[in-house]
């Protein structure tokens, strides 16, 4: 039987919650810097399931029967019948729940209610005060009331909210389940637990052609399990609306606000010792999907920050099978890899359906297991051509797999509403067939790259603004922000060149915005001024 590279997953009576969404204010917890704050928080013990995930082990070890990385233990945790208030001097009140699930590699925290009033903040760090989230403030809050953290490398949590004077009683915070994770997501290595023996981990030597590609693709939590992956894909607005393209069957039948987005989720280089800094995203809105590519576009509830350095895929809808097909993806939740393949030929996953809703593939390099599932199929250029829906491809089996193709999808069989990626992808009505990818940021920060007391932005600038500015197109307003968003500087005027003094700036990280006339938003620039 063709095996469909989901994850699967074990249901539990807990109740619907929220994604982490890893927007943070940044700031220390009220408790890390003054001393008057008592430390006599009682330490709630949680106690595990008879039955844990030890019992599936064995079971999991044919990757087959998907990644489920932990138990999720339900619990009734809240402002009203838990954890300490204290009042403090200015007339604010700091709460703080500090628990513990004995033996958990790392915990994620699950809430049904959630709501953080204007003026307020809430942190969440391990018990040593090693690893420390927040603040989480009013952005936080979304349109389900509930919450989700991303993983937080310790079993003995502490969370503190800090309610200001102005909003006392307007805060909401429940939490009704916690995840004791059972495998180190911070340390799983190469060959671990998760993927198979044959994987290729994505900086591995060889592959330095796919560094900037490799950033549109995220794993897909959902609730305990590692389910799927899928891919941030661009389109002819060139925007950056974070679209996300992934397979049907990894969303068919489940509440999307009940996923985490986890990106850049990979090791640092090719033995897989040591993995890079993560980051997560909360939820999304399912926009078009169909079974017979099996495909699923969403709309991530949050655009990605700069600093992050996202990139959206570009795609190709024309039906001329890759000569290179390359696979990025996430087997079984581990850390993220590459595989290369065979030239691609026209087919279709499910007999009862023509051929020509998918490419075929056969593994020259690396393969795909459960959890591949939704991951793209990148051509010779870079491009998105598809989808993974399954197939036989294992490490023990060199067998074919089965993508989705963007050229079906493009129209979905000519559907008539939005249910296709045209709609979506070429919101311009370009008529494109190909659509480059792209980098919001179109460069690095390099902490050795000085910033002269003038910024100059000429209709020929250097190589980072190519394609942004040509010589007719006159610049109305040039903008300085922190990595944070707010705008440090601004200056506006009708001329092809604008110098903008920032001698005023602090040392640090920078990112520029320019607009012309025409209203077009030139790329951000990533800069770094040291003095």
């Amino acid at each position: 039987m063709m095996m469909k590279k989901a994850v699967l997953f074990c249901s539990f009576s807990l109740s619907i919650w929220g994604i982490y969404a890893q927007i943070e204010s940044g700031g220390v917890p009220y408790s890390f810097v003054n001393q008057s704050i008592t430390d006599k928080t009682p330490t709630e013990q949680l106690s595990l399931p008879i039955l844990g995930l030890h019992s599936d082990n064995e079971a999991i070890l044919s990757k087959e029967d998907g990644y489920k990385f932990g138990d999720e233990i339900a619990v009734d945790f809240g402002l009203t019948n838990s954890g300490i208030w204290e009042m403090l001097p200015s007339g604010d009140r700091l709460w703080r729940l500090h628990f513990r699930s004995e033996g958990a590699k790392s915990l994620n925290l699950l809430f049904d209610d959630f709501y953080i009033p204007p003026h307020s903040k809430m942190f969440i760090y391990t018990a040593d005060k090693s690893f420390v989230k927040g603040a989480f403030t009013a952005k936080n809050n979304n349109q389900w009331n509930n919450f989700a953290t991303a993983f937080f490398p310790n079993d003995e949590l502490i969370i503190e909210y800090q309610e200001d004077k102005s909003d006392i009683g307007q805060g909401r915070i429940h939490l009704n389940g916690v995840v004791h994770s059972y495998e180190d997501f911070f340390k799983k290595g190469t060959y671990g637990k998760a993927s198979g023996n044959c994987h290729i981990n994505i900086n591995c030597t060889g592959y330095e052609e796919y560094q900037n590609v490799k950033n549109a693709v995220a794993l897909i939590l959902f609730r305990s399990s590692a389910y799927c992956t899928g891919t941030l894909i661009n389109n002819t607005a060139q925007n950056a609306k974070p679209y996300f393209l992934t397979a049907n069957h990894c969303t068919s039948g489940r509440n999307l606000s009940q996923f985490v987005f986890v990106f850049n989720y990979e090791s640092e280089d090719c033995e897989g010792n040591d993995e890079t800094t993560f980051y997560s995203i909360n939820g999304a809105k399912l926009l078009a999907s169909d079974p017979r590519s099996d495909f699923a576009l969403l709309l991530l509830n949050d655009t990605i920050a700069y600093e992050n350095k996202p990139y959206y895929a570009g795609w190709s809808r024309e039906n001329v099978p890759p000569l290179l097909p390359v696979g990025i993806h996430h087997p079984h939740g581990d850390l993220k890899k590459i595989a290369v393949a065979y030239p691609a030929n026209h087919s279709q996953y499910d007999a009862t359906i023509s051929i020509g809703t998918h490419w075929a593939v056969l593994w020259e390099r690396g393969t795909t297991e459960s959890g591949s599932s939704g991951s793209a199929l990148f051509n010779e250029n870079f491009l998105v051509v598809g989808q993974l829906e399954g197939g036989y491809a294992s490490c023990a089996e060199n067998d074919t797999d089965f993508y989705g193709k963007i050229y079906y999808s493009w129209t979905n069989d000519n559907s008539p509403d939005s249910n296709r990626l045209d709609y979506w992808l070429d919101p311009l009505g370009t008529g494109a067939l190909q659509c480059s990818g792209y980098d919001p940021c179109k460069c690095s920060i390099l902490p050795n790259n000085p910033l002269k007391e003038s910024l100059t932005l000429a209709p020929n600038p250097a190589k980072d603004y190519v394609g942004v500015f040509s010589e007719n197109e006159l610049i109305t307003s040039i903008s300085i922000y922190s990595l944070a968003g707010q705008r440090i500087l601004y200056k506006k005027g009708e001329q092809e060149r604008i110098f903008l003094n920032v001698n005023s700036l602090a040392d640090g990280a920078y990112f520029v915005e320019v607009e012309l006339k025409t209203g077009k938003i030139a790329h951000k620039l990533l800069f770094v001024k040291n003095r």
